[in-house]
């Protein structure tokens, strides 16, 4: 197998004035970088503030993969021209089985050599370019991240795959998306540290102890890698399409109904315990015109990842004025590999979902329509009070993924947290049995059992209570401190509120669910 890897390719899809150093960044974490934005020390994964503080004249841009794919049709279209039918993996990344082309040209290096001329002329920038062949869908992907450092080709022969991965770091299985990052961090910290020295362990303990994905891991490592690429069209797989009455000339009503299509491609699949892995895309316009894609993604296509790679296809196919002479008149999705679906094993105590992951795009959505400055979102600031415990920040100020974990402050109410802050003061009053208001001494003692509260004019009987919690906050600020005392109560109808008696005044201060 041939695997082609643009490095940085994301970069390519940015603007910018000569000599500007660039860095492009994805839920606020480093995805690639410039040449000279690497030398002044930026990396991958780097959080915003770090990169700026490596390289602060560089110019920092949004992922956008609907630019870049409209970037990389071009290096598509040139490896089109030399093999019919070859495998999309992202944007700036390509595969294709090498058994054909080998034979037609008459050897690899006359494959790699014709493949790096054309693809070199599309870019047209000079910009190294890796070149990867290998047993194996991973090891042809490694070897291609590899070459991309020095722009020299890395053929493996035949037989030495296993050879050539054993001296390699287990890091390299996440850098090609094959491993998730938290078990190679797993298997580093039990003393695996290299591809062979997963290799040397028995397939049936790694499956024990790792599961299926484990599994998958020392398949790579010894060989064993069952995916080759698809070099013929299946017909067992299923298939939908949508016919358009009129034809179609702008893409977006094509993409819309793309997601339709997705849905039930996807929900068919899973009815009968399958992942769709492998994808190709066709459009047809009113005058015969037809483009056709095939996608590839390990961990498999969900509806969503569907639909993007709709909209990053037809998006490139249709600023070509040459190409395209028509409106669309059919969109189809055909499934060409699947596997069975390992589902996926959520945390005891939370985690991600896939309501934080449809959150994310929702965010980034609105900073592409309103810029970043001009969409805010909560982060955990710690505080003892409610409203100090969550503030509002640019969504350019904040790493999603992995947060810095906030720990409680002395002297902050006792959990459960109110859910509902009010947004304006609300007077409370709060009477013991005898009808008398209760308060708080200066020794942070209740002078009366709360009996009855009354909030917003209604007057509701207390069925539990806790507390007084007594503070004394930012004694040394003259403007900001402050010195009141909390209490939890219960009420008749089931609600639970916090409640602050500050200068002889109860109020408000957050209700529970």
């Amino acid at each position: 197998m041939l695997t082609l890897w643009c490095a940085d390719w994301p970069v390519r899809a940015v603007p910018s004035a000569d000599g500007v150093p660039i860095i492009v960044m994805e839920r606020h974490r480093v995805v690639a970088a410039c040449p000279l934005a690497r030398q002044a020390g930026v990396r991958v994964a780097d959080r915003r503030r770090t990169a700026l503080r490596a390289c602060p004249s560089a110019l920092i841009a949004e992922r956008d993969h609907t630019a870049e794919m409209r970037a990389f049709d071009a290096v598509v279209s040139a490896v089109i021209a030399v093999v019919p039918r070859l495998e999309l993996l992202n944007p700036g990344s390509l595969c294709f089985d090498l058994r054909g082309p080998t034979t037609y040209f008459g050897g690899e290096e006359a494959v790699v050599e014709r493949i790096s001329t054309d693809v070199a002329v599309a870019i047209g920038d000079g910009s190294p370019i890796g070149i990867g062949i290998a047993e194996g869908r991973a090891a042809s992907a490694i070897a291609a991240h590899r070459s991309g450092a020095t722009g020299e080709p890395i053929i493996t022969p035949p037989g030495e795959t296993v050879a050539s991965l054993a001296p390699l770091s287990l890091k390299w299985l996440q850098v090609v998306d094959e491993i998730p990052a938290e078990v190679v961090d797993l298997f580093l910290r039990l003393g695996v540290r290299t591809i062979g020295d997963l290799a040397l362990l028995d397939e049936r303990d790694v499956l024990t102890r790792f599961g299926l994905v484990g599994q998958r891991a020392h398949q790579i490592a010894t060989g064993v890698d069952h995916r080759p690429v698809s070099s013929i069209s299946p017909t067992q797989f299923p298939e939908v399409e949508r016919w358009f009455d009129d034809p179609v000339v702008t893409m977006t009503p094509v993409v819309f109904s793309s997601r339709e299509l997705a849905e039930q491609l996807v929900q068919g699949l899973a009815a009968e315990g399958l992942i769709c892995t492998r994808l190709t895309v066709t459009a047809e316009t009113d005058h015969s015109e037809r483009n056709e894609r095939h996608w590839y993604r390990a961990e498999g296509l969900t509806a969503t990842a569907i639909v993007d790679r709709v909209r990053w296809q037809l998006d490139a196919w249709s600023r070509d004025a040459v190409a395209v002479t028509a409106g669309v008149i059919v969109l189809r999705l055909t499934v060409t590999d699947v596997r069975a679906d390992d589902g996926t094993q959520h945390g005891f105590w939370g985690g991600a979902s896939e309501a934080d992951g449809r959150a994310a795009r929702a965010v980034t959505r609105l900073v592409t329509l309103r810029g970043v400055e001009e969409v805010r979102v909560p982060v955990a600031a710690g505080g003892r009070l409610p409203e100090d415990r969550y503030e509002w920040v640019a969504a350019s100020f904040v790493d999603d993924g992995e947060r810095d974990y906030v720990p409680a402050w002395p002297g902050a109410v006792v959990k459960p947290a109110p859910v509902a802050i009010p947004v304006v003061d609300v007077t409370v009053e709060v009477v013991d049995a005898h009808g008398a208001p209760v308060g708080v001494t200066g020794r942070g003692e209740i002078t009366a059992d709360p009996a009855v509260v009354v909030i917003n004019g209604r007057s509701q009987r207390v069925v539990a209570w806790a507390g007084p919690w007594p503070l004394i906050d930012r004694w040394w600020d003259e403007r900001r401190r402050r010195r009141l005392a909390r209490l939890q109560i219960v009420l008749e109808d089931g609600s639970a509120h916090l409640l602050a008696i500050e200068h002889r005044r109860w109020h408000l201060m957050g209700s529970h669910a």
